[in-house]
């Protein structure tokens, strides 16, 4: 789950909300700091925090570690309060939280 190498997509209702470097910095996050470190889900969540008008993007281990990243990114107000990323094996997907359920 959740290989680099393999196809990564973002929904286009997700892009119209997001930058793409928050979006790239998201996979950066899984793939340097997540890895390896904690048992990953097929399904992963992602808050996005206004911190002093950057972007901090919080992570929950299975309620056991809370990971936060700060992203040299100012925070936007459309930006979603919570992404979620979809690996179903063959693609993985970050979208909205509200998509989630029509995967």
């Amino acid at each position: 789950m959740f290989n680099q190498n393999e196809e990564r997509f973002a929904t286009v209702s997700l892009a119209a909300k997001l930058s793409s470097e928050v979006i790239d910095g998201i996979w950066e996050i899984i793939d340097d700091d997540l890895t390896g470190v904690v048992r990953l889900p097929r399904v992963l969540q992602f808050a996005l925090i206004d911190r002093a008008n950057r972007v901090t993007v919080a992570f929950d281990a299975r309620h056991e570690n809370i990971f936060e990243f700060d992203l040299p990114v100012t925070y936007q107000r459309q930006f979603p309060e919570a992404v979620a990323v979809l690996d179903d094996g063959k693609y993985q997907t970050m979208m909205l939280m509200d998509e989630l359920s029509v995967q």
